[in-house]
């Protein structure tokens, strides 16, 4: 599992995490820290910088509620009221509720997040029912 890899889990993990938390109750959610704050359920979308061995790494995360899905990417309301079309890797991992689907399992109303290198299509994409 290369360094990429690995950290693409454990901010998949941190956010799924922190999601499900909250909605069960807001007094256990993560502690207060800044990647909690930044990266929780109030996040419309985040640009993370990283270099690691001498390769740099953009990673774009975008949330919010599903408005369309398509064969190869999803469509996603943000908070602010703006649309953006994601597209969505063949090889991406697709979790609802933290159990793996596929892109055409989700549905318009969810509320989702997503992981990509660059302007890359997603790699990972997290859905919640509400």
């Amino acid at each position: 599992m290369t360094r990429r890899t690995r950290f693409l889990a454990a901010l998949a993990a941190l956010l799924a995490l922190n999601a499900v938390l909250l909605a069960v109750h807001s007094g256990l959610a993560l502690p207060g820290s800044l990647a909690a704050y930044f990266l929780g359920p109030k996040m419309v979308k985040a640009e993370i910088v990283l270099k690691d061995g001498g390769v740099t790494y953009d990673f774009r995360l975008d949330q919010g509620k599903i408005r369309a899905v398509g064969p190869t990417s999803l469509t996603l309301s943000e908070r602010t009221g703006d649309v953006v079309t994601i597209p969505v890797s063949p090889t991406a991992r697709i979790t609802l509720g933290g159990r793996p689907v596929s892109l055409a399992s989700l549905r318009k109303g969810m509320r989702a997040q997503t992981v990509r290198n660059g302007s890359a299509a997603a790699d990972t994409v997290q859905a919640f029912k509400r």
